[in-house]
């Protein structure tokens, strides 16, 4: 298992040159650059000073000469410094020689982006586990069809159109919730758990929104999984064993139905921090997904290829997760009788 977790990890790295080297390809397949962008917000600015900016950044140079550069500062987790928001630091805090801070921006965004989607990805787990257990235990009578139609409703309704519904009812007929930002006016006034409260309160809708929208799918297929293992051979000879109704189902059952949700689970980590653009950008949240459309949107290739190159790497990470994940929860993978991959 060592030696297979070792060799693993080593052949991510290749994997994961192999990504950045054709991100970083792609993304200059794309016309225009930060000084276009510049210049459609500074009318007066020469092609003489673009020319001094493109110098600036190397982007006159060819773009193997620009991967080579970015590639050696990323050996060294240097990501550089972004183009467009006054030169901070793409990845992590720097400090100058007078001794000032500037906080990274990734650094800042990604707490908050995580925070949303772990417990937003909680909170769907702990409501579709339940609820596709009962559809396949209950399935064809009024428990699974009620689930069914809850989830042709939750497949039809666009996340957009539930969160402005949601920000209108709530925070601005019934004002329960703030519906933008993540902190009131008077925090800094506030004491520690004012604080939490009200950070709280302002995750509320931007959190709770996304689960509602991704519960039908985990339900689906919770509920698809547990009447595919209800259905096998081993489950009949247990239950003839005469073992009670909830052993079998939630220890036996259950256990092998939540197989194929560990590759779920491993695969969705990048929608970890890139998977909130929409909860972001209309609540306002300064979070990776904002940060990333934003980055985009001004040619900020350094920013960018920042958040790409961590969301590769999630991935990677993801998948070996899912592996571990998958030999923890499958003896056969552990001894040997199925060969790992």
């Amino acid at each position: 298992m060592l030696a297979y977790l070792i060799r693993r990890v080593l052949w991510m790295i290749p994997m994961l040159i192999g990504i950045s080297l054709i991100s970083f390809f792609i993304m200059h397949l794309a016309p225009g650059d930060i000084t276009s962008s510049e210049a459609a917000f500074d009318p007066k600015s020469s092609e003489e000073s673009r020319q001094k900016l493109r110098e600036l950044y190397h982007l006159d140079k060819p773009i193997i000469v620009q991967y080579g550069l970015w590639l050696e500062r990323m050996v060294h987790l240097d990501f550089g410094h972004s183009f467009a928001s006054h030169q901070k630091p793409v990845f992590w805090a720097e400090t100058d020689k007078e001794g000032n801070t500037t906080p990274g921006m990734i650094q800042e965004a990604l707490p908050i982006t995580l925070l949303m989607n772990i417990t937003g990805l909680m909170l769907t787990l702990i409501l579709a586990v339940p609820l596709g257990v009962v559809a396949a235990k209950k399935y064809g009578r009024w428990p699974d069809r009620s689930i069914t139609l809850f989830n042709f409703i939750g497949f039809s309704i666009p996340g957009f159109w539930l969160s402005l519904l949601l920000m209108y009812w709530l925070g601005v007929i019934h004002p329960w919730f703030p519906i933008s930002g993540l902190h009131s006016l008077n925090y800094a006034q506030l004491d520690f758990w004012q604080k939490c409260q009200d950070l709280l309160m302002h995750l509320f809708l931007p959190v709770v929104i996304p689960a509602i929208t991704g519960l039908a799918g985990v339900t689906m297929f919770i509920k698809n999984g547990m009447l595919d293992v209800l259905s096998q051979d081993y489950v009949t000879t247990a239950r003839a064993k005469g073992l009670s109704d909830r052993t079998v189902t939630y220890r036996h059952a259950l256990r092998n139905a939540l197989l194929p949700l560990i590759t779920l689970i491993g695969l969705s980590l990048p929608g970890l921090i890139g998977g909130s653009v929409i909860a972001e950008t209309i609540f306002a949240i300064p979070g990776m997904g904002k940060l990333f459309y934003e980055a985009v949107m001004m040619r900020d290739f350094p920013v960018v290829m920042g958040i790409l190159t961590i969301g590769s790497a999630l991935t990677l990470a993801g998948n070996l997760l899912a592996d571990l994940a998958y030999a923890w929860a499958d003896p056969r993978l552990r001894k040997g009788v199925i060969p790992q991959r």
